[in-house]
C-alpha cells in the first residue's frame, strides 16, 4: 500500500509539472507534455556530452532537468531509451544539415548518392572532431535496441536513395547490406575511441565508397562522390549533438 501511495504521489507531481508548463506557456496538454519530454532529451545530451553516457545517471538527469523521477519514467523506460531518443534527434540533425549542404550545392538537381555521402561525412567529421561524440556514437552502435530502430530507418532511406541502381533488390537484401555497413562503421568507431590512428579522410572516403559500391553506384563515380562530400562538409558548420561540426 505504501508503494502505491508513493507511486500515486510521483504521478501527481509529474502531472503537476506538465500542468505548470501548460499554464505558463499557454500550451495544450499535449504540447506541454512534448515540451517536457524535449527538455529531458536536451538535458541528457548536455550531461552525456559533459560526463559521458556511462557516467551519467538518471538521478543527475532528473536533478538537472528539475523534474521528478516519475516524470522521467513517464516518457522513457530507462537510460538506454533516453539514448535512443537522443540518437534519433542527432540523426535528424545530420539529415537536415546534409540536405542544406546538398541543396546549396546541387540547386534544382538531385543526387541521392551525394546526399548519402554527405550524411556520413558529417557524422564522421563529428566523431573525428570530438572524443565525447565518438564515445556516444560507439554506445549507440553497440546497442542492439537502438540498432533495431535505426536499421528500420536506414533501410527505408537506402531504398529511397539507391532504388535507381537496384531495381530488383529485395527488402531482405537491403537489410543485409545495411546491417553489414553498420557493422563496418562500428569497427571504425571502436578504432577511433580506443586507438585513433587511422587518417580521417582516408577512413571517411573508404566508408563512403564502400557504402556506395554496396548499393551498386558505378565504381567510377564513388571516389569523386566521396571526395566531394568530404570537401563540402569541410566548408560548412552545423550544430550536431550540441557540438559545432
Amino acid at each position: 500500500m505504501a508503494f502505491l501511495t508513493r507511486l500515486s504521489r510521483s504521478e501527481s507531481k509529474q502531472a503537476t509539472q506538465i500542468q505548470e508548463i501548460f499554464m505558463k506557456n499557454k500550451l495544450t496538454r499535449s504540447e506541454a507534455s512534448e515540451k517536457l519530454k524535449n527538455k529531458i532529451i536536451d538535458v541528457s545530451i548536455e550531461l552525456f556530452n559533459k560526463y559521458g553516457y556511462r557516467e551519467t545517471t538518471t538521478r543527475q538527469i532528473v536533478k538537472k532537468a528539475g523534474i521528478t523521477t516519475g516524470s522521467l519514467y513517464h516518457f522513457f523506460k530507462d537510460k538506454e531509451d533516453i539514448l535512443l531518443h537522443t540518437t534519433l534527434l542527432v540523426y535528424k540533425q545530420a539529415m537536415d544539415a546534409a540536405d542544406v549542404i546538398a541543396d546549396n550545392f546541387l540547386g534544382n538537381k538531385d543526387d541521392t548518392a551525394l546526399r548519402y555521402a554527405i550524411i556520413y561525412a558529417l557524422e564522421m567529421k563529428a566523431v573525428e572532431s570530438y572524443e565525447r561524440v565518438a564515445e556516444l556514437y560507439l554506445e549507440t552502435y553497440s546497442s542492439w535496441r537502438i540498432t533495431e530502430v535505426m536499421m528500420n530507418m536506414n533501410v527505408e532511406r537506402n531504398k529511397t536513395f539507391f532504388s535507381r541502381y537496384n531495381p530488383d533488390l529485395t527488402d531482405e537484401e537491403y537489410y543485409i547490406r545495411t546491417l553489414a555497413l553498420r557493422g563496418m562503421r562500428l569497427a571504425f568507431l571502436n578504432e577511433r575511441v580506443h586507438h585513433g590512428k587511422i587518417d580521417y579522410e582516408k577512413k571517411c572516403a573508404f566508408l563512403i565508397e564502400t557504402g556506395l559500391s554496396t548499393f551498386n553506384v558505378p565504381i567510377n563515380k564513388t571516389a569523386s562522390i566521396a571526395s566531394r562530400a568530404i570537401s563540402l562538409t569541410r566548408e560548412d558548420r552545423f550544430n550536431i549533438q550540441g557540438y559545432n561540426v
